[in-house]
């Protein structure tokens, strides 16, 4: 039993693994959205970008750029649109034309 104990005092949780993990486990929940229909790889793809541009924004090089190919990836699957497409048409996903997921409605 200490032989088990001992080999997880070595795993060694780093910032890589946790970002790593969070990644391959939302990952997998967008897949099952998109199975269910609930939302589209293009609508992920959408939101992903614009998080990805607003870090750029915001002179994070680094995230923007891992954002940007997660986008990729997403807009990959189904109709295969096109990044540039996507950055282009960035003002016009505010009113859903590109296919944005919907903001939640207010309590008014």
């Amino acid at each position: 039993m200490d032989q088990k104990n001992n080999k997880t005092e070595d795993f060694e949780i780093t910032p890589k693994l946790v970002f790593d993990m969070n990644l391959a486990l939302y990952l997998d929940l967008v897949a099952a959205l998109e199975g269910a229909g609930a939302v589209t790889y293009r609508q992920m793809a959408a939101r992903v970008l614009n998080i990805s541009m607003d870090a750029r924004t915001d002179g994070d090089t680094n995230l923007s750029t891992v954002l940007e190919g997660i986008a990729q990836g997403f807009a990959g699957h189904g109709d295969g649109l096109s990044i540039e497409l996507l950055k282009a048409a960035r003002g016009l996903r505010e009113d859903d034309a590109m296919g944005d997921i919907p903001m939640r409605p207010t309590d008014d």
